[in-house]
């Protein structure tokens, strides 16, 4: 995946470290340790490894699409707890209307995130916000869980879910017509906050995702 800078730059989420393995309809990915840092930019420091789907799944007008995947993250030298320091995601989420909606795991948490993003030409600053909200879900390096989101457009509504168990829900303060869906490895914390030593500190992560199951409007389709 990569993103436009506000200079005409682009920034693509790939760290130099990675190794990648693909079969089977998984996807493995290892970064160990991470070495994509920047000390001011978050699009050039946040995302270690990133992917997205080239096509833009459409929410059915009135209906839901749902988007399922297995995933097994294990972390390296991952300060124990922190949500931000070493993290693997399944990633949903809507470049028109900024609109975020993830799944993410370390060694010892899973956990929800919904955010809405800045975007050029998008919502102004006062309308975007993140929450993360930890999960109930007992985990452990590399366990594999299945992950999926559920978004309704008849009322907006987002349901997350851990291994077929409804695991958070939050009504989305703007409609989606349609999402990306994607995988990633992340270090995230903030770089206002933290030196580069803090956050640079030899941690790195394995994701496997796969396979992808995607259901709108009762149909299924899978890759």
């Amino acid at each position: 995946m990569a993103v436009p800078g506000p200079g005409g730059e682009r920034y693509v989420y790939q760290d130099e470290n990675a190794q990648v393995r693909t079969g089977d309809g998984h996807v493995e990915i290892t970064v160990n340790p991470f070495t994509r840092f920047h000390d001011t930019n978050p699009a050039q420091n946040n995302a270690k490894q990133m992917y997205r789907s080239v096509q833009r799944i459409p929410v059915p007008a009135g209906g839901a699409v749902t988007f399922e995947v297995d995933m097994a993250i294990r972390t390296f030298d991952q300060i124990p707890y922190n949500l931000l320091d070493a993290f693997g995601t399944m990633n949903v989420f809507d470049m028109e209307s900024g609109v975020v909606l993830n799944l993410a795991a370390t060694n010892d948490t899973v956990y929800a995130l919904v955010e809405r993003r800045g975007i050029p030409g998008g919502p102004l600053p006062h309308v975007h916000y993140h929450h993360r909200v930890v999960l109930e879900t007992p985990t452990e390096p590399g366990s594999e869980h299945t992950y999926a989101i559920t978004y309704r457009a008849e009322d907006s509504e987002a349901i997350w879910h851990v291994d077929g168990q409804v695991a958070y829900q939050a009504r989305i303060p703007v409609p989606v017509t349609g999402f990306h869906i994607g995988m990633a490895l992340f270090s995230a914390r903030d770089l206002t906050c933290y030196t580069r030593e803090e956050r640079e500190h030899g941690q790195g992560a394995t994701g496997r995702w796969g396979p992808w199951r995607i259901t709108t409007s009762g149909r299924e389709s899978s890759g």
